[in-house]
């Protein structure tokens, strides 16, 4: 198998969500190494700034909520072969308890994760198919999606949704040569905050959080031509957190697991 088949070759991808430091500039400097040049979007022009300084990076500030902001964008380039939706997120004011929670907050919650996905993956899926381009969309999602969030009930249903229009989309624009995919990360310590915590990295298999190079190294796979034949998958990124049953206690043993002989046997 060609090493050539995760190279980028020159393709352009429009990051949004670029921005900070985070998920979304790990995945522009991935693009960048592996040949590709970046549109990176993002609303905050201090947080473009550090992607900014990558090479073959175009910075563009524009509201990924915002379809006719994202399509001006988009009019000024050449053709574009994907896209990685990274935005969104939930502030510390929006984590409420279900019964408390904010029609205003939920809407706002659901406009900057959701409708910001449909949006991007929109503007950039109609500027394909009307070049004829084939290419690569992964939006962002989140473990969340998958299970539950205690508190941050807006961004769970948020998450849950782009993975129904994810799957949605890989059925409507796979005849267009367009494959999509998600990734549902666990949680992720970016590089500003990175601090190892012992009780949260011991419920997670790897034993350690993700940093924000992990779920860019898993993106690239995604948009490049080793995975030509993978569309509406969602990729867990999460060091296996999602599959650890609940039952287990700190030394990965079921909590029913008692027996003074077998214990001291099977923990090392």
């Amino acid at each position: 198998m060609s090493e050539r088949l995760l190279q980028l070759d020159d393709r352009t991808i429009v990051v949004a969500g670029a921005g900070g430091g985070g998920i979304g500039t790990a995945t522009c400097a991935a693009i960048v190494l592996a040949g590709g040049r970046v549109i990176a979007i993002d609303n905050d022009i201090n947080r473009l700034e550090m992607v900014g300084r990558l090479s073959r990076v175009t910075p563009r500030l524009a509201d990924a909520r915002d379809l006719p902001a994202i399509e001006r964008v988009l009019a000024t380039e050449g053709p574009v072969h994907g896209l990685v939706h990274v935005a969104g997120g939930l502030r510390v004011d929006q984590w409420e308890h279900t019964e408390d929670l904010r029609l205003a907050s939920f809407d706002d919650v659901i406009a900057s994760n959701l409708r910001s996905a449909l949006v991007t993956s929109r503007a950039v899926a109609s500027r394909m198919i009307s070049s004829g381009t084939a290419g690569s969309i992964v939006h962002i999602s989140s473990i969340a999606a998958l299970g539950a969030l205690p508190y941050g009930a807006a961004y769970a249903v948020a998450k849950a949704g782009m993975l129904a229009l994810m799957r949605t989309q890989a059925v409507e624009w796979g005849p267009r040569g367009i494959r999509v995919n998600a990734i549902a990360p666990g949680s992720v310590a970016t590089r500003e905050e990175f601090s190892p915590d012992a009780a949260e990295e011991r419920t997670i298999p790897l034993r350690r959080r993700a940093e924000p190079d992990d779920v860019a190294s898993a993106t690239l796979f995604l948009l490049s031509d080793l995975a030509s034949f993978v569309t509406g998958h969602t990729l867990t990124v999460d060091g296996g957190a999602s599959v650890r049953p609940a039952f287990l206690d700190e030394t990965d043993l079921p909590v029913f697991v008692q027996d003074a002989e077998l214990r001291p046997r099977l923990v090392r």
